[in-house]
């Protein structure tokens, strides 16, 4: 664990959610900004739930997700997240995302998975 790693871990009890989001949200968007725009994010970390909103580049509309609750686990010396339950406003992504991340732990960066 890094010195950077090992100061978020401290400080995190302290910061407020919203504060979070903004973190994880110009992460996103500098990581995957060829997507497209996560506009809107809320977390809740005692809940493990998260609300977010994607622009999508080829999108007319927004895609409205509701992460309804997530776990976070670590093995060695990486951080994964999980997805247990989740709804998005589109219905055949709901069914994809079903096939595709029930069960899947997906690795997040050290600082993400100090923070969440």
């Amino acid at each position: 664990m890094n010195l950077l790693t090992s100061f978020i871990k401290a400080v995190a009890p302290f910061v407020p959610d919203s504060a979070v989001a903004l973190g994880v949200r110009e992460y996103f968007n500098r990581r995957h900004g060829t997507w497209g725009t996560l506009t809107a994010l809320q977390i809740d970390t005692k809940k493990q739930k998260a609300i977010l909103d994607l622009e999508l580049k080829g999108e007319t509309r927004p895609l409205h997700i509701t992460v309804e609750r997530y776990e976070l686990t670590t093995t060695g010396d990486k951080n994964f997240i999980e997805i247990k339950e989740f709804n998005t406003s589109r219905e055949w992504l709901n069914v994809l995302a079903g096939e595709f991340l029930k069960g899947k732990k997906l690795e997040v960066p050290e600082a993400v998975g100090a923070i969440l």
